[in-house]
């Protein structure tokens, strides 16, 4: 009595991975950026994202990306419920950017 991946298929478990992965892709958004500025991870989060309405369409998009590599690899391993989840998260974004990037403007 092992643990199955197949037990993950699941639009919810989508879901929680959908939303981790786009946090993962804005952490290593904000790491990447914070490296090649030299500056702080606390500066690019407080003045660059949440301080300016101009970056925040951009680095979300970037965020939700990381998704479309998780949609990939559960598609290959005959996960469809699971990236059902995350593809749900990433229709719940493209909005989101939508109004960042009118906001911006």
């Amino acid at each position: 009595m092992g643990f199955e991946v197949n037990q993950l298929d699941h639009p919810i478990v989508g879901i929680g991975a959908g939303i981790l992965g786009t946090i993962a892709g804005f952490a290593a958004m904000t790491v990447w950026w914070s490296l090649a500025n030299g500056t702080s991870m606390d500066y690019f989060i407080q003045d660059v994202f949440l301080g300016s309405n101009l970056y925040k369409d951009s680095i979300l998009t970037i965020s939700v990306l990381f998704n479309v590599g998780l949609f990939w690899v559960c598609l290959q391993l005959n996960l469809e419920k699971l990236a059902k989840g995350i593809l749900a998260v990433i229709f719940i974004s493209v909005p989101l950017i939508i109004w960042y990037q009118a906001a911006a403007l």
